[in-house]
């Protein structure tokens, strides 16, 4: 029962989810202490080496060192329970029930052995109680018969609304009388659209454009390059396009957000590094790049601007000075976890909220700050309900949250699949 070494499929890249399922990497940037990826790689060589007591040893420091990874207690509790050891086992599946995660384990043949302990039928009850629906969204926009993946959706004052199309290479506006059409031209050259940033003070509309294989007509060597691309609100037209500097890495800019000063900063997961971009000029650099840094997806500033506050799909939550370019891993309150976060935006001065699609069930979540501005509770705002899965990024609007749902990347786990067309709803989400 060796633990999985292969690597995590970030989501932006196919959008497998990393959900209780899904094997953890063992690369150094996903850990948070140095001695992390050791006592992985440790407890593998102790569990081929038949040393079990040995493998749970460096698991258990592996857990103590990021107690929020489902993984870790998932993998606690399998080889526990395949030692015999049934109180343990039972234990680390509180443990990761406490999580608010859902996980079929009823039907994990690790497990098995647990099931006629009398602990065993509260355990299953557990994590399908944390599969039921919770919360409310409204759902306030249907987008009939898409065929692509919606990436992310974002308003302006009239009532129109910009999709980002991963897969169709586009930028769709619906327009205040329901009506859709194509927002960009074939000419522009787009691959995917991951990110959307509105400055209707300029009126601007900036997209974050990167070739992965779920894109139509991808070309591997297309990973590597990546842009900005501006477009005029008013006549819909290309205004300018800003790349990164060329090098073989693969890049992916998920996430867009505007600094206090007018410049663009977006995430890079696919390198991981931020960029920042500067309208004025036509100017790009990376702005910061960390061995600690696994999969960079949403980030949004403090309300003073002095903070940036940065989700890593596979490391949780990051805190960055922005003066020092310092950043720090937020640690998670009691009974939640950090993992997974996709989209992230500031909803208040002592609050952020965030789409949390890497564990089962997704869910939209609110996280409170204090005065340090380290994290302080998180709550869920919804979770399981009709409709609200295969949840993609999101924007602020009078007040709410709008988020995308049925976004199309579970239908691409595999890039070349050519699923039927289907409607990607809008919810909305009161912070």
């Amino acid at each position: 029962m060796l633990l999985a070494t292969h690597s995590i499929h970030f989501r932006v890249h196919t959008r497998v989810l990393l959900t209780l399922l899904v094997a953890c990497a063992i690369a150094t940037a996903m850990w948070a202490q140095p001695s992390a990826p050791a006592l992985l790689r440790d407890a593998n060589a102790a569990l081929k080496a038949g040393d079990r007591p040995l493998a749970l040893e460096k698991l258990a420091a592996a857990r103590d060192l990021l107690p929020d990874y489902p993984r870790l207690h998932l993998q606690l509790a399998r080889l526990h329970a395949t030692s015999g050891d049934h109180a343990a086992a039972l234990a680390a599946l509180s443990a990761l029930a406490d999580l608010g995660v859902a996980s079929d384990i009823a039907h994990d043949a690790a497990l098995a052995p647990l099931h006629a302990s009398p602990a065993w039928a509260d355990a299953v009850a557990r994590f399908t109680a944390n599969a039921a629906p919770r919360g409310h969204a409204d759902r306030v926009v249907t987008l009939p018969a898409r065929d692509g993946i919606v990436e992310t959706a974002v308003a302006d004052s009239h009532g129109r609304w910009f999709l980002a199309d991963v897969r169709n290479r586009r930028l769709d506006v619906r327009e205040p009388d329901g009506s859709m059409r194509h927002f960009s031209s074939e000419r522009d050259g787009l691959a995917g659209v991951f990110s959307l940033a509105l400055d209707e003070a300029h009126q601007r509309l900036w997209a974050g454009i990167s070739a992965t294989p779920e894109i139509k007509d991808y070309r591997a060597e297309d990973s590597t390059s990546a842009f900005f691309a501006e477009y005029n609100l008013t006549t819909g037209k290309l205004a300018r396009v800003i790349r990164l500097p060329a090098d073989e890495r693969p890049h992916v800019l998920g996430s867009l957000t505007f600094a206090s000063d007018g410049t663009l900063f977006a995430t890079d997961s696919g390198t991981p590094c931020l960029w920042r971009a500067n309208p004025a000029d036509g100017s790009v650099e990376r702005w910061l790049a960390s061995d600690d840094f696994a999969s960079l997806q949403g980030l949004a500033f403090s309300a003073d601007g002095k903070t940036l506050y940065v989700a890593d799909y596979a490391r949780g939550l990051w805190a960055i000075d922005v003066a020092t370019k310092t950043p720090r891993r937020l640690r998670a309150p009691a009974h939640a976890t950090l993992f997974g976060i996709d989209d992230l935006r500031l909803a208040s001065a002592g609050a952020l909220v965030a789409v949390q699609n890497g564990i089962e069930p997704q869910r939209v979540i609110r996280l409170d700050l204090d005065a340090a501005g380290e994290i302080s509770a998180m709550r869920v705002l919804a979770s399981a309900l009709p409709g609200l899965d295969d949840l993609a990024g999101g924007s602020l609007r009078d007040g709410r949250y709008v988020v995308v749902g049925n976004a199309g990347w579970s239908l691409f786990d595999s890039p070349g699949a050519a699923p039927a067309a289907r409607d990607v709803q809008l919810f909305s989400v009161t912070p």
